[in-house]
């Protein structure tokens, strides 16, 4: 079905104008990540303790639906199973629901899970099973395209735990107060344009996380 740009997919972009994209800008070696990593108002603080886990590569990926997904072209590689030594905390700005866009750290063990959890309490368990991707043609090629894992937070510091064994982060999104409006509308009129959040129209180049031929993708 047509989406049209009317008062009311004005009002869903309002909603999602809120929505803040964590992506990993750099790479880094082995053990030569920071210790804190700071993108659109988030923190993401690593511990790493002996440098010998943690890394950030180029490495494409597509999470979301088969209506709505983002793309990815770098993700961080945590090198074993959380502990004492191997650790990541994500500190947010505000309430709302938070993305987190992952995936087993080998295609083969569908055991691994990554938890969420704030002030000791647990919002998100799950495991990471490589055969939950499904199929969408996209740019004329199939490729796969990975549920994103959610959980309702509140500002301030949240504890990202992966006890089974290593796990891969491609990126984080918040959605500030949301009230479960997330659908992204786009003008009907010419949806080759590149757009906002807002449904303002853009420049091809700009960077973040922009709306192209009624996809949602990040712009690098």
């Amino acid at each position: 079905m047509k989406k049209f740009f009317t008062l009311c997919a004005a009002i869903a972009f309002a909603a999602t104008a809120s929505a803040q994209m964590f992506t990993f800008e750099t790479t880094y070696d082995k053990g030569a990540v920071p210790e804190t990593i700071e993108c659109n108002g988030m923190t993401l603080t690593c511990t790493d303790t002996d440098k010998s886990k943690h890394a950030v590569d180029a490495n494409t990926c597509y999470f979301g639906t088969a209506e709505e997904y983002v793309k990815f072209v770098t993700r961080f590689k945590t090198g074993g199973k959380s502990s004492s030594k191997n650790a990541l905390k994500l500190t947010v700005p505000a309430d709302g629901t938070l993305k987190v866009y992952a995936r087993t750290g080998s295609n083969s063990d569908n055991t691994r899970n990554i938890i969420l959890s704030q002030s000791g309490v647990e919002l998100a368990n799950k495991t990471l099973d490589e055969a939950e991707a499904i199929k969408v043609m996209i740019e004329e090629t199939e490729k796969s395209v990975y549920p994103a894992i959610t959980a309702e937070v509140k500002a301030g510091d949240i504890d990202i735990t992966y006890p089974v064994n290593s796990v891969n982060i491609w990126g984080f999104e918040l959605i500030a107060g949301s009230d479960g409006v997330s659908t992204i509308l786009v003008p009907a009129a010419d949806d080759s344009k590149t757009y906002n959040l807002s449904g303002v129209s853009v420049s091809e180049s700009v960077k973040g996380l922009v709306i192209k031929n009624g996809k949602k993708f990040v712009n690098k």
